[in-house]
């Protein structure tokens, strides 16, 4: 009966079932003979499919393919096409061959991109091999930034130090070499002295005027200065103050050579004054008051007493400094000076 056949191969099978297989894998077997199906093949479907002979074949392993995954891989050949392997690969027969080369290109691309990535290109190289070394340590360079730093800063510290010692050495100089203005000196005030030949005129007749020589003593003060002071185009002019409310010009005085002026002590000055006036009329006041002041003192003395009447001068001062700019120019006023002339006994009085 068959299901006593049946039973009974499968009791003769059993043994078999407890064998120890092969530790070895088999890359791929045809199915048996016992396999097929009542069609002559190993499918369930009862529609004969008619197999090419390159199905039939085992897949050819390929190392590229399997490294890029697009091939049949090794665990495939070793146990067999899985599922997943399967559908990947009715997938990749069954998608046309332009989508197959776009997407070996894709990753002939990604690959190619990676490697120009990993790779250092000549020129990338070369700037490395030519870009100097780093320094050893941030710190050191940074140490030696503010090293540079502290050290212009020190620079210009002593920069400064230096400049403001020179400038004022030579403000110390140019005070103590810098030129001052003598003046005169009222420890010896300015006084008139007569001449023995001075030629005096006193005339009434047209046009009247008068006319002598004198001198005159003064003393300057350039102890101000801590140099010698050297003047030049020395000029004094006298004016009379007291005989009309305006201050007239009567004498005039020069010296012809410099001279220089001490820092110690006064430095003493005479010189020839020429007194000169000249009015229309006997009557004028100027030459009223200079001809009483300068009459003979014999007869102007009157028990015992001289009754000259006495002037009121001002002496101006107009000289050159070496040294410094422009003329320079100093004044003083004297008062009760006697007339430094004196008329003969007998002159007329007018």
């Amino acid at each position: 009966m068959p299901p006593t056949d049946k039973l009974y191969n499968n009791e003769q099978e059993e043994p078999n079932s407890h064998e120890l297989s092969s530790t070895h894998y088999r890359p791929y077997q045809h199915p048996s003979s016992s396999d097929r199906n009542a069609f002559g093949d190993d499918s369930d479907s009862e529609d004969q499919v008619h197999h090419s002979q390159e199905d039939q074949e085992p897949p050819e392993f390929d190392v590229y393919k399997d490294f890029n995954n697009t091939g049949v891989r090794y665990t495939t050949l070793l146990h067999g096409m899985t599922d997943e392997s399967k559908t990947r690969d009715q997938e990749r027969t069954n998608s046309p061959p332009s989508m197959l080369i776009h997407s070996e290109k894709s990753l002939a691309k990604n690959y190619a991109s990676v490697d120009q990535d990993l790779s250092p290109s000549p020129s990338q190289a070369r700037f490395q091999v030519d870009q100097p070394e780093p320094p050893t340590t941030p710190s050191n360079k940074q140490k030696g930034k503010t090293m540079q730093f502290k050290k212009r800063k020190n620079r210009w510290k002593v920069g400064s130090i230096i400049a403001f010692v020179a400038i004022a050495c030579l403000g110390v100089v140019i005070y103590f070499m810098i030129p001052r203005q003598p003046f005169i000196s009222f420890e010896a005030p300015p006084r008139l002295i007569k001449k023995e030949d001075n030629h005096l005129i006193f005339s009434a007749s047209k046009p009247t005027n008068f006319s002598f020589e004198a001198q005159l003593d003064l003393a300057l003060d350039g102890r101000a200065s801590y140099l010698p002071v050297l003047v030049r185009d020395f000029k004094v002019s006298i004016n009379d103050l007291g005989a009309s409310s305006d201050s007239v010009r009567v004498g005039t005085g020069s010296l012809a050579h410099g001279f220089t002026a001490g820092t110690k002590n006064l430095t003493p000055l005479t010189l020839d004054i020429y007194f000169e006036y000249t009015t229309k009329l006997p009557s004028d006041a100027l030459w009223q008051a200079w001809r009483k002041a300068c009459g003979n003192i014999g007869e102007s003395t009157v028990n015992g007493t001289i009754t000259r009447p006495s002037l009121q001068l001002f002496v101006l001062l107009e000289f050159s400094v070496l040294g410094m700019f422009g003329t320079r120019s100093d004044g003083t006023q004297i008062t009760n000076v006697g007339c430094p002339a004196e008329l003969p006994v007998g002159a007329p009085s007018f």
